[in-house]
């Protein structure tokens, strides 16, 4: 019980405090002149007012900034699209409503009838309270009690129903929306879903000069949720105010004639068009947040899809960054959201809601004014009661359709995404039909063209062999200590070493599955090792242990540090960022250059790759793009190999990377991984692969392994023999 006083008795303090400072300030700085301090209030008003919209520009400036310091947006390569309300908006909104008002038979259009009835309800309601609460107050004056008691009963009679109209609003609203977004995503699923349109958005939307749908997930859960809540509210909001305005107008026309609406409808006119001459786009922050949205749900669903790869390049801190980044995006731009919504709502509460008040009395006072000498004491209480509660729901059904216009704009943004969604779906069918344009991506230089100096320049990989050799011991020097083992009561151990080396190591799944029984061998440096055998047969997961993605079942595994291993996946991992970024992952710029590289080294690096350069020739190092989409397969492959040669591990593990490639450049990456002190594990099935290993792990499917020396002297004969069978072959081809 004491709790609550001492909360009052604190909070009393404090107003006394601040009621003493005031007095004191106003006593010291402030002009006795009625004129004067008025002069003054005008001033600071002024002022205020000039410092507010100074923060407003500055925050305005900071969001463009900020827009253009963006990691990736889906719609980067997009047109800079305007949602306003215009002809296309209309044009949307008109198809939306087709769809989830299809005919007045339908469920959505009967609880529509129900809203509007209640809508209906709620403003004759409201006429009636204000009628009783004028009748109670003349009552209350005159000293009428019977007549009060009898009229506090009908105001509480008709309040049951008033409160039955209020909460029906709210579930109608509700169940609208919810079926609105029922009959649209049913729409969009029912072609979405459509044999393979779901695989064409995915992957082939965009290539005939065409938008690409892009967040499709996003605009099909998120956005049709706002748009379908935005849609039923602003029913609502635009239908009820119309009807109280209809009725109320009526209502206070009785007693103040027509002068005293239409002055009030004068005021908001002159506030609404005052407003709109500053209101900022509603619509456009609308669409930028769903779109900033989109890029972290995105972000998400890359780190889930390439969780193994990312797992492997060690690129947590770096995936770490991309969506701090990128949540940081969305909160700057929601706080700058709110700043403008502040400065709008202050807005709108002085002109709309006191302004509204004064210019109120002002009306109020006429009839009494008039007629003050005509009519006794407790009828002027009675019409003025009345005319007040009247005024103030004439006012709120006026400044509820002046506020429209936040909605409006809002709805606009929300519209121009789902309708784009709806017409991408629809094209959806047509899209993928023709066949696809070749373009020639020859790994030889044209007669034109002038070899890049750097390319196939033993010096200069001599030079940077060295310098990754340098790195390397920096980086040991500030280890603690070479060797660790795990605990031998969690399994097998784990030591670290610069060799790999299995030890009765059995490869077990986390399904339990027996894959590779007593597993042992050794590879050193320089020894590559070429690994085949049946799909499920444990390939993979060899190196999964080797990565400490999964726990070691038994035996001694001794491996390279992390920065020491390196994964290339047939499909490798792109990272949101600039092209420098794909090839320095897990690295940041600033990692780049304390480790003296330059983006002329990157050009030598891809050049080996790249010799005719057609990636450079196309992005710059600080283009930022969709990589996934805007690299072919084989760029792909090229761009994963300099990643390869950036970083200089010990050891690397090629899972098919060089599938896409020709056979020129697959032997140009293996004679540079052998020139920088690169070892090799391939995982590959080609027979042509093998003379560029020294050892082969074969695994059978059962359990069982095989690991060799490979002959080259007996590759060297298959290979002969082949060819001198091609030859025989040409040239029969020839004679016939």
């Amino acid at each position: 019980k004491r709790a609550p006083r001492v909360k009052m008795s604190v909070a009393a303090g404090l107003l006394d405090d601040i009621r003493a400072v005031y007095k004191h300030l106003d006593a010291k700085y402030m002009p006795r002149d009625q004129k004067r301090r008025n002069i003054v209030w005008a001033c600071l008003l002024g002022g205020s007012s000039v410092c507010l919209a100074i923060v407003y520009k500055g925050l305005e400036r900071r969001f463009r900034n900020q827009k253009k310091d963006t990691i990736i947006t889906t719609t980067k390569n997009e047109s800079n699209r305007q949602y306003v309300v215009d002809r296309v908006f209309l044009r949307h909104l008109w198809r939306i409503l087709r769809i989830i008002l299809p005919s007045p038979k339908t469920k959505e259009f009967v609880h529509l009838i129900i809203l509007t009835f209640l809508l209906v309800a709620r403003s004759v309601i409201s006429v009636k309270l204000a009628d009783i609460t004028g009748k109670n107050a003349q009552y209350l004056v005159e000293r009428r009690w019977d007549h009060l008691i009898k009229g506090i009963l009908i105001f509480a009679a008709v309040g049951l129903p008033a409160s039955f109209v209020n909460s029906g609003l709210d579930y109608e609203k509700n169940t609208l929306a919810l079926r609105f977004r029922k009959r649209l995503s049913e729409y969009v699923n029912r072609s979405y879903l459509s044999g393979v349109n779901f695989y064409k958005a995915a992957h082939l939307s965009g290539l005939s000069n065409e938008p690409k749908l892009d967040n499709a997930d996003q605009r099909i859960t998120t956005d049709i949720e706002k748009f379908c809540d935005v849609i039923s509210n602003v029913y609502a909001s635009v239908f009820k105010p119309i009807i109280d305005i209809i009725i109320l107008t009526i209502g206070l026309s009785s007693m103040l004639g027509f002068r005293g609406p239409f002055i009030l409808f004068g005021y908001y006119a002159y506030t609404s068009l005052l407003k709109r001459s500053f209101m900022p786009a509603f619509g456009k922050l609308a669409v930028r947040e769903s779109e900033l949205e989109g890029d972290y749900r995105m972000a998400h669903q890359r780190l889930i899809v390439n969780a193994e790869e990312i797992a492997f390049c060690d690129g947590s801190m770096k995936e770490r960054s991309i969506i701090n980044r990128l949540f940081n995006e969305i909160y700057n731009h929601s706080n700058y959201v709110q700043w403008i919504k502040l400065g709008v709502g202050v807005f709108d509460n002085y002109l709309i809601k006191y302004g509204t008040s004064i210019i109120g009395y002002a009306i109020l006072g006429l009839p009494i004014y008039l007629n003050a000498r005509e009519s006794s004491v407790a009828q002027l209480t009675k019409d003025y009661v009345r005319n007040r509660q009247l005024l103030i729901s004439l006012g709120s059904a006026v400044a509820q359709l002046v506020i429209l216009s936040n909605r409006v704009t809002s709805l606009s943004g929300l519209t121009g995404r789902v309708g784009e969604l709806l017409e991408m779906v629809q094209k959806l069918d047509s899209v993928g039909t023709k066949p696809f344009v070749i373009n020639q991506e020859p790994d030889e230089a044209p007669s034109d063209y002038t070899i890049n100096p750097y390319f196939d320049s033993v010096k200069w990989l001599d030079e940077w062999r060295v310098k990754g050799e340098q790195i390397r011991l920096q980086r040991e020097a500030r280890r603690p200590a070479l060797v660790k083992a795990s605990s031998p009561n969690e399994g097998g151990k784990i030591m670290e070493g610069k060799f790999v080396k299995f030890e009765n190591v059995s490869v077990v799944s986390p399904g339990g599955k027996l894959l590779v029984d007593n597993l042992t061998f050794q590879v050193r440096i320089h020894d590559n090792v070429m690994i085949n055998g049946p799909n499920g047969s444990g390939k993979s997961s060899i190196f999964r242990i080797l990565g400490e993605l999964w726990p070691l079942y038994n035996g001694i595994v001794v491996k390279p540090t992390k920065e020491e291993l390196l994964f290339i996946p047939q499909k490798p991992y792109l990272v949101l960022g600039t092209l420098r970024d794909q090839i320095i992952y897990p690295h940041s710029v600033e990692d780049m250059r304390n480790l003296g590289v330059n983006d002329e080294d990157l050009t030598r690096l891809l050049d080996i790759v790249d010799p005719v350069r057609r990636i450079l020739s196309t992005w710059n190092w600080d283009h930022v793009r969709d990589w996934n989409e805007s690299l072919s397969g084989g760029q792909k492959q090229r761009m994963a190999m300099a990643r390869l040669f950036y970083h200089r591990p010990l050891f690397a593990i090629l899972d098919e990377c060089t599938s896409m490639v020709s056979g020129e450049v697959e032997s140009k990456i293996y004679d540079t991984c052998k020139a920088l002190g690169i070892t090799l594990f391939t995982v590959s099935h080609r027979i042509e692969l093998r003379k560029y290993h020294d050892k082969v792990l074969r695994l059978d499917g059962k359990g069982g392994y095989e690991f060799f020396q490979v002959d080259h002297s007996l590759d060297k004969k298959r290979v002969e023999k082949e060819e001198e069978y091609e030859d025989d072959h040409d040239e029969s081809e020839e004679e016939s």
